[in-house]
């Protein structure tokens, strides 16, 4: 005969598979509604205001999986996986289903929003959907008589947990739930309890020993819970008896404070009756035999890098308790996409801990999310207070760790004081050298083990090396205690020194990986804090903040950099600071301003001091770095010929020093200078000679410097497409792109892409670059890089006017712009040109000239010629299209924009130029000189057939070239099958200009300035 247990098990097997199958029934009638959508996955049909939407299969698979997971983050992967169940396809399909599920649905039209692209991790379904004809089953449950306290009727995050302690509880029989105070532990083990009432028959009983005293006689309390008289002082022989033969659960709440008698009665109670479950809740391990440990986790908070919104922020448990609590009562709280991030900060600062959740809700009201953030740096929370009707431990946060600080040893608190020196998480090595005083090291383990048994100190056993953390308010309460010891300043002076001595044994390495260092940014910063304050000490606060530079750029923390590096500058006559502490910080001051978009003689004049106290201790590799950073400061402030200068300095330096690979990185320099000079032969030659050395990228991802990952290969991209090989540059530049991703360096991706998106805008093919453009959006704003945020604002509001969405697209693009002027940003001129277009595109030619004009006039001031020939181009577009159109004028704009495009050996502005013209001299009815013209200027491509240009060339062609009057070498061109015999030179390329720049009206225009 099996065990009753067992039996039971197996009945609730059963249950649950008939469970299960009239969930699969329920399913079959799924109904998911949204807007005036209504989808029946049953039937494979969605219908819009009863009308069926027309959907392809692929399309409806992913629609379903969305919908289904509505306001949750569903990743590329799984979209793929269930979409493409065994097939291996690149994520291009992907997109090309919600490109057509977002037209579909009519995503964005009216304000009206569906999907939500979530950079760097998947789509989400942000719309509101219910399932109107789903029916919730009937309780099936009989009534059972038990003493348990009420089913908490909200419970949030929890599901779980309950299910994991209940499975251990019938394989164990002996399961402690261990955590911190507030935590949660006492509800679980309720809700737990009514779980599993049906199994143990509504044997289950609940023995709370909170109100208890630390001297409690607990076998008397649990005997006379149960009903037992009381024969003898210690009645534990009568409860084994009584229990031996009893299946029942029996459930020890707060077993902490009474922890030696609680340990000793359930151990004695496990073994003498072998039906009795025990399940026992506790800040700390009972350690007896049979015991199971339930470590109650946090409840899950949005993580710190995530863009959240209203929709994406409730799948988080602890986001959703908040809003619960705060909206409790009829609050007047509503989470919004403006307050989810504040919300998700809140949830995050107070650890997942669902009391100092619900303390905190109950106020957000009073001050806003915002605000409330800002007061728990003042530990207001620890005595806001709770329910009236809670445990007295439960009714402030204050009440609940000092409730576990009073059962704590002397010479724990004293360790515990100290720890709270530490921010985030720490090293076992570092709380080995800072919380010691006078304790030996054994001492130290032996409290720390301890500490962590009692839920006062978290232990992170996933990460390498194990690391452990205080919660938040744990640590406030701790740094009181530790503050009336009047040990905080040796214990602060400690810290930074420890850390200190960290960062520069990193900075020693050949090899330094400073992800190793990341961890412990928090513990830096307080460090940093306290060496500047009062009663700091500034000298090491100069040396901590000269070490700390590389991770705050590692970080892309740089306006924080700015901050301490300016008060470090500020400390190194008082302190004496060394040349190359100076060099250091002077560096990196100029590399912050001008990230940060202070595009002033200030961060010019700190880089230059820079660059001389290099010379004056003969660094070279610092030279080179620092006339990397002048480089990038020329072409910001539109100084491209100095920009050049610089470049060429900088190649001269490293061929006299004979370092072949700063001669490289120079040559990369003069590669992109002479690409805003529109010297695109020299462009490539600089170029490909640079990447001739295979160690360019060597160093990129450490030190001090504004390089990033594969910035020959996209500046390389970028000449190619220019000269006519479009395929190439794109494979090139994908690839590239993909690299800077994986670098997971947040400056260098900000860096990067600005200059991989023109052979996107060139090729038309934004939407492969959108997603990479809003998180680009993201991180710039995040790390407050002004310029670089502008610039991805800009390239955004382009990618919406590719995508017609012209109001709020021409509305970003010249806001942008107005900005970036403001900062006096050289290449503004370049996009006002996308600007004129869509103004003239838009019926707005008078605007559309006098904004190309300005841009035309700013680029020949600085020398921009990089994008002149495309700037004449849309020159002649608005001419067209003015209130007075002036077709002569616009005739002469394109054939300059022809010549000078021919001069700079850019057959990719070429070809748009000639479209122009073409089309411009087709509605003259000049069809065969606008043939003769456009015809040479496609022959001379090998690639890129299907780009947006060739494409429109192709089709232009065949209009103006009738089908009677064609020849092989027509035909041969319209189906664009033509290749050169060999591929062209820059010599081949000069000597043709004249033939063709007859044909297009006898007149040279290269003298056009």
């Amino acid at each position: 005969m099996a065990p009753r247990w067992q039996s039971n098990n197996t009945q609730s097997s059963n249950t649950m598979a008939a469970a299960g199958r009239s969930a699969q029934d329920e399913a079959a009638r799924e109904i998911l509604v949204f807007g005036p959508f209504r989808l029946d996955p049953s039937q494979r049909r969605v219908e819009r205001d009863g009308s069926p939407l027309q959907l392809s299969g692929r399309a409806f698979d992913i629609l379903l999986a969305l919908v289904r997971q509505a306001g949750n983050v569903v990743s590329k992967t799984e979209l793929m996986a269930t979409t493409w169940p065994g097939a291996a396809v690149e994520e291009n399909s992907l997109r090309v289903h919600i490109a057509a599920l977002r037209k579909a649905l009519g995503d964005g039209n009216d304000g009206v929003r569906y999907l939500s692209t979530v950079s760097g991790q998947g789509y989400c379904f942000v719309a509101a959907v219910s399932r109107p004809e789903q029916r919730q089953p009937a309780p099936t449950n009989p009534t059972y008589v038990h003493n348990l306290p009420a089913h908490p009727r909200q419970m949030v995050g929890r599901e779980q947990a309950i299910q994991d302690i209940s499975e251990r509880l019938r394989a164990q029989r002996f399961v402690t739930v261990v955590g911190p105070g507030g935590i949660g532990k006492t509800t679980v083990a309720i809700s737990a309890g009514h779980a599993l009432l049906a199994e143990f028959a509504g044997h289950v009983h609940f023995v709370g020993l909170g109100e208890t005293g630390s001297a409690a006689p607990v076998p008397a309390i649990v005997a006379s819970s149960l009903g037992l008289r009381a024969r003898s002082n210690d009645p534990t022989n009568s409860l084994a008896t009584f229990l031996r033969d009893m299946r029942m659960l029996l459930i020890l709440d707060c077993c902490e404070h009474v922890i030696e008698a609680a340990a000793a009665l359930a151990e004695r109670l496990y073994q003498a009756a072998p039906e009795l479950h025990i399940l026992a809740t506790s800040r700390e391990l009972l350690r007896v035999e049979g015991e199971f440990t339930y470590r109650l986790p946090p409840l899950p908070s949005p993580p710190e890098k995530i863009v959240l919104t209203a929709a994406n922020a409730l799948a988080y448990p602890s986001v959703k308790l908040f809003v619960e609590r705060a909206t409790a009562g009829g609050g007047e709280f509503a989470l919004t996409d403006a307050n989810a991030s504040d919300v998700g900060n809140l949830c995050r600062r107070l650890d997942g801990i669902p009391l100092a959740i619900e303390l905190t809700a109950g106020h957000v009201g009073a001050y806003g999310a915002r605000a409330m953030v800002q007061l728990l740096d003042q530990h207001l929370n620890l005595l806001w207070e709770g329910r009236r009707t809670a445990l007295p431990r439960h009714r402030t946060l204050r009440a609940t760790i000092e409730w576990s600080y009073n059962l704590l040893s002397d010479a724990e608190r004293v360790i515990l004081g100290r720890l709270s020196v530490f921010v985030g998480s720490m090293t076992l090595d570092a709380v080995r050298s800072i919380a010691a005083g006078s304790e030996d090291d054994d001492t130290i383990l032996a409290i720390i083990d301890s500490l962590v048994a009692k839920s006062m100190l978290a232990l992170n056993t996933g990460s390498q090396p194990t690391r452990y953390r205080l919660a938040d308010s744990t640590r406030a309460y701790a740094q009181e205690k530790l503050a009336a010891s009047g040990d905080s300043e040796a214990v602060a002076r400690r810290h930074a020194c420890y850390f200190l001595g960290l960062l520069e044994k990193i900075g020693d390495e050949a090899n330094r990986d400073l992800s190793t260092v990341a961890e412990e940014f928090g513990n830096v910063r307080a460090a940093l804090t306290w060496c500047f304050s009062d009663q700091g000490d500034r000298r090491a606060g100069v040396a901590l903040a000269a070490a700390s530079i590389p991770l705050f750029f590692k970080l892309s923390l740089l306006a924080e950099c700015e901050l301490w590096v300016t008060r470090a500058i500020e400390a190194l006559d008082d302190t004496n600071g060394g040349i190359r502490q100076g060099l250091v910080l002077h560096t990196a001051l100029g590399a912050a301003r001008m990230l940060t978009g202070q595009l002033d003689e200030l961060g010019a004049n700190h880089l230059r001091r820079a660059l001389e106290l290099t010379e004056r201790i003969g660094d070279i590799p610092g030279q080179i770095r620092l006339i990397d950073q002048l480089h990038l400061l020329q072409l910001f402030v539109g100084k491209y010929d100095d920009a050049f200068g610089i470049a060429k300095r900088g190649e001269a330096i490293a061929l006299a020093n004979n370092d072949s690979n700063a001669v490289a990185r120079m040559r990369v320099l003069l590669s992109i200078s002479c690409q805003y000079l529109g010297k695109f032969v020299a462009s490539r030659s600089y170029v490909e000679k640079a990447l001739r050395h295979t160690g360019l990228d060597k160093d990129v991802l450490s030190g001090l410097t504004l390089e990033y990952p594969k910035r020959a290969q996209i500046t390389l991209a970028r000449v190619l497409w220019l000269q006519g090989y479009p395929d190439q540059a794109t494979r090139i530049v994908r690839r590239a792109i993909s690299d800077v991703i994986a670098a997971n360096h947040p400056v260098m991706f900000c860096r990067a892409l600005p200059w991989a998106f023109g052979v996107f805008f060139w090729n038309g093919d934004l939407e492969d670059c959108e997603e990479h453009i809003d998180r680009f959006v993201v991180e710039a704003r995040r790390h407050n890089l002004a310029i670089l945020q502008l610039v991805g604002e800009a390239m955004k509001g382009i990618t919406l006017l590719a995508r017609n969405e012209t109001g709020v697209g021409l509305a970003m693009l010249k806001g942008s712009i107005e900005k970036l002027h403001s900062l006096c940003f050289g290449a503004v001129a370049g996009f006002r040109m996308p600007l004129a277009d869509a103004l003239a595109a838009t019926g707005h030619g008078d605007e559309a000239l006098d904004t190309i004009d300005q841009a035309i006039a700013q680029a020949q001031h600085c020398n921009f010629m990089m994008d002149m020939p495309d700037m004449l181009c849309t020159r002649a577009k608005a001419l067209m299209r003015k209130s007075n159109p002036d077709l002569s004028q616009a005739e002469l704009s394109l054939i300059r924009a022809l010549d000078l495009a021919r001069h700079q050996g850019a057959l990719g502005y070429e070809l748009r130029a000639a479209i122009a013209l073409a089309r411009l001299w087709q509605r003259g009815d000049r069809r065969r000189e606008a043939y003769d013209m456009l015809a040479p200027v496609y022959q001379q491509f090998t690639e890129g057939f299907q780009t947006r240009s060739l494409v429109a060339a192709r089709g232009l062609l065949a209009e103006l070239n009738p089908p009677r009057s064609r020849s092989f070498a027509a035909k041969m061109i319209l189906s664009g099958s033509r290749k050169r015999a060999s591929p062209r030179s820059p010599c081949n390329r000069d000597r043709g200009v004249q033939s063709r720049t007859t044909r297009a009206g006898g007149r040279s225009m290269l003298s056009w300035q």
